[in-house]
């Protein structure tokens, strides 16, 4: 196995939950549940069908990650809620679907793409469109001495860009992160809101580069930006990057060059997609989306990379994330008011 590879122990924490299977007032019940301590879930009419979903939450140091897949429905935060409920900011990124009503009393509408920044103090009163959604729960005691209660609900182009490519990448490497790795991502994290969300350092994120941590992260960035694109070459990258070729080239020279790294970026997405609780897709779906040429070219690059293949590999994570997962829904909740 390859220097990066992760072991099949010593996980994140994390709850799960999923409804799917279950009959409709059931998986209502349980959805319902899982929510109580925040939200209020309903149908959008009384004769429109149950709500249900699909929840993965994972423990970051004192930061909560999530992603969450939910039907059509209504939800509501009450001021009772408001004043039961920690003090924290969800930044979270609406995958697919669509938000419409009020959040602290204004007109709200969040759709795909965008990346929304919500105080839990907040009042709230809408419907959801059927939405995938992911995200982290950050403590303000993170962001203090920063100007939130003036920010808006949305992020101008630039910064949505930048939080969308650090959520999605943040997601992708929680399912095969060790437990000791937490308290650095929770930093890492933490460090990136603060200069996004610091109007001193406007420029600074703007520019960008300075928050990719220099001209190889920048390159790592366009590429798992790109991964689904067979024709993905050293011209293209370098011209995202607005450098020349030969730049591109140098930046890869101590190590394994740039389409070596492309093929283990492919690798990566792969591995870290089976881990997940919530990836569905089968191996030959992924096959295609992350532009292997076939099945068997993506079985044999796997093993040869991880030395398993990859049903393999997704078999032996589901076996940790049952042993080490959380069990009930307190959890999550106990995560967020203990912060």
């Amino acid at each position: 196995m390859g220097a990066d590879d992760t072991t099949a122990d010593a996980g994140l924490p994390h709850f799960f939950l999923t409804t799917s299977g279950l009959p409709r007032g059931e998986a209502f019940e349980r959805w319902r549940t899982l929510l109580a301590p925040m939200y209020e879930v309903g149908p959008t009419a009384p004769s429109a069908t149950l709500p249900f979903g699909s929840n993965i939450a994972y423990q970051v140091g004192d930061l909560v990650a999530h992603r969450t897949i939910f039907s059509t429905q209504r939800i509501q935060r009450d001021r009772r809620r408001v004043e039961a409920a920690p003090d924290h900011y969800l930044f979270q990124l609406w995958r697919s679907g669509r938000y419409r009503g009020t959040i602290a009393g204004r007109s709200a509408s969040i759709s795909p793409g965008s990346v929304a920044m919500i105080s839990r103090r907040h009042m709230l009163d809408g419907m959801f469109d059927r939405s995938d959604t992911t995200g982290f729960v950050v403590p303000c005691a993170h962001l203090n001495a920063l100007p939130l209660e003036d920010h808006a609900l949305l992020f101008d182009a630039a910064r949505n860009r930048l939080l969308v490519t650090q959520i999605l990448s943040i997601h992708r490497r929680l399912p095969t992160m060790r437990s000791d790795d937490a308290s650095l991502l929770a930093d890492e994290i933490v460090a990136f809101l603060r200069r996004l969300l610091d109007p001193s350092k406007a420029s600074d994120v703007l520019e960008g580069r300075e928050l990719y941590g220099g001209l190889h992260a920048l390159a790592r960035t366009i590429v798992q930006e790109n991964l689904s694109q067979p024709d993905l070459s050293p011209d293209f990258i370098a011209g995202q990057m607005q450098v020349s070729r030969a730049t591109l080239y140098r930046l890869f020279e101590p190590g394994e060059g740039v389409m070596n790294f492309v093929q283990h970026e492919r690798l990566k997405a792969v591995r870290d997609a089976l881990a997940d609780p919530m990836e569905t897709r089968t191996i030959s779906r992924l096959a295609e989306v992350f532009a292997f040429s076939s099945v068997a070219h993506l079985s044999r690059s796997f093993r040869n990379r991880y030395g398993v293949p990859p049903q393999a590999w997704r078999g032996e994570r589901r076996v940790v994330q049952r042993i080490g997962g959380q069990g009930t829904e307190q959890h999550v909740w106990s995560w967020l008011r203990e912060r």
